[in-house]
């Protein structure tokens, strides 16, 4: 359709109930199905699987600090949700599951602000931990600094150059309310190009997610990143097919609120994988669990690595010298190593003789384990 005609159409008065539907019918040469209740229990369907999600993720932040729980970051995860909770907001207006009227009109802001933005930032957000993995795990090196701040801003001005250019451009090369029909008309190009984008941070987690498959047990989410990285592909793939097969899906009732319902679970499934286990664990089995967890963290050789990723991706300072007294309770071990890496003076008599004595400033810790051998070298090593 052509701006002219766009342009004719918007100053024509816009049409009414059948008379609305058979000139949509007669413009797409399908089949129109106007909103129904069916569309509202597609709505209502959405808004209990976000509650449940919230719910689930409000016991998360309850019990943030089970370690278990802290090492699968739970700020990462929240966002992951809130984005999905957006996504899901944009795709009601985008694949016209509500009447395009009211607010909703503002077809630019729902569609690249809103569901367009939002989607990319999540799939963006899972990308971020993957490649936080991949630095810790594969290559041996500290996510922190440079290396944390310089591949998420790279995606915020990204994000933010594609959608200030869909927000600059003419509305007829992106997505433009049609007052005539009480519709928004979505550009062909913006569309496919868009459909194009949405591959390349599956991809990149696609790739990330094969280097990250030979690591260390107690880190390794092979099965997990394996139904999640499925689940993403199904979206796409199903996203792909539907814009090039049906560009005209959304006057389906089948077709609008599969995409809405299929968007929304998948979505929540994915952060329910990736807080599922521990948090069910921690509901059932906190303490048991927390016990295995932590050794065959040891097992692995893993602890050193578990808290540089829970302070990272996690958000918890572990090198906190006033927060070290509960925890040496039942880490005395990854405790010693904490306090060794915040301090330049490490006495002998810590690693050699015992009682294994160290101080830091305004801190004193005794390590009085009967089970502690200090004339193991690995023990030496792993407090080192």
């Amino acid at each position: 359709m052509s701006a002219s005609e766009l342009q004719k159409l918007n100053s024509l008065p816009p049409l009414r109930g059948q008379e609305r539907i058979a000139a949509l019918e007669q413009l797409t040469g399908v089949v129109v199905q106007d909103n129904d209740s069916s569309d509202k229990a597609t709505i209502i369907a959405s808004i209990v699987i976000l509650g449940l999600t919230f719910v689930f993720m409000v016991y998360t932040w309850l019990n943030r600090n089970y370690r278990p729980i802290r090492a699968k970051s739970v700020i990462l995860c929240t966002m992951m949700y809130i984005a999905s909770v957006l996504w899901i907001v944009g795709d009601f207006q985008m694949n016209g599951v509500v009447r395009i009227e009211g607010a909703w009109k503002g077809c630019r802001v729902w569609v690249v602000w809103v569901r367009i933005l939002c989607s990319y930032v999540f799939s963006g957000l899972l990308m971020l931990r993957f490649l936080a993995l991949d630095r810790i795990f594969n290559r041996g090196k500290p996510y922190s600094g440079k290396a944390v701040y310089i591949p998420a801003g790279l995606l915020v001005v990204l994000y933010l150059a594609y959608c200030l250019t869909c927000q600059l451009v003419p509305e007829s090369d992106i997505t433009e309310y049609i007052n005539f029909y009480q519709i928004c008309n979505v550009n062909n190009t913006f569309r496919y190009a868009n459909i194009g984008l949405m591959w390349i941070p599956w991809t990149v987690s696609l790739v990330l997610a094969f280097r990250l498959r030979n690591i260390q047990s107690s880190f390794n989410e092979r099965y997990e990143t394996m139904v999640i990285l499925a689940l993403a592909y199904m979206l796409l793939i199903k996203t792909t097919t539907v814009h090039a097969t049906h560009p005209y899906y959304i006057f389906r009732k089948s077709y609008r609120q599969a995409e809405t319902l299929i968007d929304v679970i998948s979505s929540n499934v994915i952060i329910w994988i990736m807080l599922g286990y521990p948090v069910y664990q921690c509901l059932f089995h906190r303490k048991e669990y927390e016990r295995l967890w932590v050794k065959k963290l040891r097992l692995d050789g893993q602890t050193s690595k578990y808290t540089t990723a829970d302070a990272i991706l996690g958000s918890v300072d572990n090198t906190a010298l006033s927060d070290l007294a509960d925890y040496y309770q039942k880490e005395p071990l990854d405790t010693a190593r904490i306090l060794s890496q915040n301090s330049n003076t490490l006495t002998t008599n810590f690693i050699t003789q015992p009682p294994h004595s160290y101080r830091a400033p305004n801190v004193e810790f005794s390590i009085l384990d009967p089970s502690f051998d200090a004339s193991d070298s690995r023990y030496a090593r792993r407090i080192l």
